[in-house]
């Protein structure tokens, strides 16, 4: 980096002489042409901005207008491509409206038949996958031939299945028989909650269900899909015989990508440790799976000198790190995290290739064009936002000066390089825990309403027993699994991975070590990711004004405005919130519509506990909340309660039809029944002042896409 001088003779005007006084525009120009290089980074980022146009609208937009406006822009960004400012301009736009276009292409090219109501009957289906839960049940994705007499217009592509039936095989490719219930992929539980129907429909899932009876094989396997499937169950298999326990299921997890198998009191200690992310394959396990290929094969081959000295080694092993990666992809289910860190690792050996630099935040931005492009619903979901979060970070971070005076190259030879190497690789996970958990950290709490406060422990603890141990065997034993040596690298792994877990159970033990966090607006991680990015993107001084928007996205992380009354989906769940501010239930079995109500209030009791309050008062006619200052709320689940109700209550929520001259009568301020939620799906209340009402829907909030139930957007 050149010093003060250097700066000084690099930025001042010929025949200047003399002090010259601070310009603020003068030095905004100044760091604009100093980060001309770095113009390319944003690129993704406003493709990103059209992808999330896409995902606000209200309704599908026309399919002629997403592809006229790439053109008309494109033709824009032409005309004034010599004008510098213009086309920069030009350019961003064309990217937006780029990003848009690639979102609505790829909603319908995945549009598919999706089940409108539950259906039961005889179903045919060729198996597409099968993962076996801890609980020994199966979870299977099938693609049905015929299911109920369903014309093939109305029969979903693929349904996902689970099955309860002890000792039942599904070989993946073969063709079963049994009788199922189907029903359509489930709404949200909350407005604004996460949307699996969406996520549903841009995986092809048209259903999802459980078995009556147990599937008959009516077609044996074939194909090489099916072939590659039943390789993955077996090398899962091999792994969870070889080590056994829940320190089989993880390791086979690390290599085949099922997690259906781990404990989920284990699956809740790594979350609380911070190291969850180890069990989801993604750019973690690429680089050290791929990169200890890399550096096997290169240190081989610079045994042999004649080749050192003559050949492109380096290359060489780069291109057999390619062949590995594209393996681990392929056994391991191909997730949409692992295909996105398969794609980042490809185009760092691909640099390596073309003699470029394999690490750069160019790659990391070619690596998101490509899955903007190709799958632009990754936008939306946590994985995307929090692996490009951490790889954006962690480089920044390794570019900047702070970073290379902390890890400077430690002196060759002598005694004391040894000690020094240490305390850089020690220093080195440390930064890389502290950097990768500050971009995450925001993400992660938005999304899954929690946060890791001793992630740095876990972190530092249990990543070099992954990246020295864990991993290195794992590639050892799939090496040497087709000889049937694998039995130490095998017993190796298992002793990392029982480690790991050990780290994990003794992080989250420690008191507050799993920290809930309350519902943000979207505001507040607009505002967060966008000074991110500008502190990360920029190289000149400029970038720290993104400090500005990080720290007022963080001051207005809690300021989301909360519900005071939720019904579920299916109006048979309520909650109303006391004058404490915490939810009080109206039924103490735990469910996922419960769990997740309570962890967006950042709330830790059970359902059993929530819903045990004398101002919820039930019994078989329904329940009633009162509370000195609060409205009446009333859940009656007869009509005659019904009656009762809207006489001495003040919101009558009812989970069964109310004829119309009941709702005349009604003398409530509010009285909502079984139709409107049939409708509308899961709605919260917010109760104002002077009797003011705000009623929001999930379908109100989805609007109209292809991936909401017909029976309900077309009413």
């Amino acid at each position: 980096m050149p010093g003060a001088a250097d700066y000084a003779r690099r930025y001042r005007p010929e025949g200047f002489t003399g002090v010259r006084p601070f310009s603020l525009l003068a030095e905004l120009r100044r760091c604009f042409a100093a980060d001309s290089d770095r113009y390319f980074l944003w690129v993704p980022v406003f493709l990103a901005l059209g992808v999330a146009c896409y995902f606000g609208l209200s309704a599908e937009p026309p399919f002629w207008l997403a592809m006229l406006l790439p053109i008309v822009m494109g033709g824009l960004l032409w005309s004034v491509r010599l004008r510098p400012l213009a086309a920069l301009g030009a350019a961003a736009l064309f990217s937006v409206v780029l990003g848009f276009a690639a979102a609505v292409v790829r909603a319908d090219r995945v549009a598919a038949p999706v089940l409108e109501k539950p259906m039961s009957g005889a179903l045919v289906a060729e198996v597409i996958s099968a993962e076996r839960t801890e609980k020994g049940a199966l979870s299977a994705v099938l693609a049905p031939v015929s299911f109920a007499g369903l014309a093939d217009s109305e029969r979903p592509g693929k349904v996902r299945l689970n099955i309860r039936i002890r000792d039942v095989v599904l070989r993946p490719g073969a063709t079963v028989e049994l009788r199922a219930r189907l029903m359509p992929p489930p709404e949200p539980v909350l407005p604004r909650g996460f949307d699996f129907a969406r996520l549903a429909w841009f995986e092809g899932l048209g259903a999802v269900g459980f078995a009556y009876t147990a599937p008959v094989e009516r077609l044996p396997p074939s194909g090489m899909a099916a072939a590659l499937t039943t390789l993955r169950m077996k090398i899962g298999g091999r792994i969870r015989s070889v080590i056994g326990g829940t320190s089989g299921a993880v390791a086979a997890a690390l290599i085949n990508g099922e997690r259906a198998s781990i404990p989920d009191e284990v699956s809740e200690d790594l979350r609380a440790a911070g190291i969850y992310h180890v069990l989801s394959i993604s750019g973690l396990h690429m680089v050290l799976f791929a990169g200890s290929l890399f550096w096997t094969v290169r240190a081989l081959l610079a045994l042999v000198p004649g080749l050192a000295l003559r050949y492109p080694i380096k290359k060489w092993a780069a291109a057999v790190a390619i062949l590995g990666a594209t393996f681990y992809l392929a056994i391991s289910g191909a997730a949409i995290a692992t295909q996105r860190a398969w794609i980042m690792i490809l185009l760092m050996f691909v640099a390596i290739l073309l003699d470029r630099p394999a690490l750069s935040l160019r790659n990391v931005a070619l690596a998101a064009i490509v899955i903007l492009l190709w799958r632009p619903e990754s936008l939306v979901g946590a994985s995307f936002q929090m692996s490009f979060a951490a790889v954006v970070a962690l480089i920044a971070f390794y570019e900047s000066d702070i970073a290379r005076r902390w890890t400077m190259e430690p002196r060759r030879g002598g005694i004391a390089s040894l000690p020094r190497l240490a305390l850089v690789y020690v220093l080195g996970i440390a930064l890389t825990s502290i950097v990768a958990g500050a971009a995450t950290g925001a993400i992660a709490a938005y999304h899954f309403n929690r946060v890791a406060l001793y992630g740095l422990a876990g972190n530092m603890a249990a990543m070099p027993i992954v990246g020295i141990v864990v991993m290195p065997m794992a590639l050892l034993a799939l090496l040497l699994m087709p000889f049937g040596l694998d039995g130490p690298a095998l017993w190796a792994m298992g002793k990392g991975v029982e480690a790991m877990l050990t780290v994990a159970h003794e992080v989250a033990s420690w008191g507050g070590a799993d920290r809930l966090v309350g519902e943000a607006p979207f505001a507040a991680l607009l505002l967060a990711t966008g000074g991110a990015l500008w502190l990360c993107l920029w190289r000149e001084r400029w970038r720290f004004a993104g400090m500005a928007p990080l720290v007022l996205g963080l001051m207005l992380w809690n300021t989301a405005p909360r519900p005071d009354v939720l019904i579920d989906r299916d109006a048979a769940l309520f909650a109303v919130r006391g004058t404490d501010g915490r939810l009080i239930l109206t039924a103490a079995r735990p469910s996922y519509t419960v769990e997740h109500w309570l962890r967006r209030d950042a709330d830790g009791r059970s359902p059993r506990v929530a819903a045990s309050s004398d101002r919820m008062r039930c019994d078989t006619e329904g329940c009633v909340y009162s509370e000195p200052g609060r409205r009446v709320v009333a859940f009656p689940v007869s009509l005659g309660a019904v009656a009762e109700d809207c006489a001495r209550s003040d919101i009558v929520i009812a989970k069964i039809p109310v004829p119309q001259k009941l709702r005349r009568d009604c003398g409530a301020d509010l009285l909502l029944d079984y139709f409107f939620f049939w409708r509308n799906g899961a709605t919260v209340l917010h109760l104002g002042e002077d009797r003011e009402i705000e009623i929001v829907t999930a379908r109100q909030v989805r609007g109209n896409r292809p991936w909401v139930q017909r029976t309900r957007k077309d009413q």
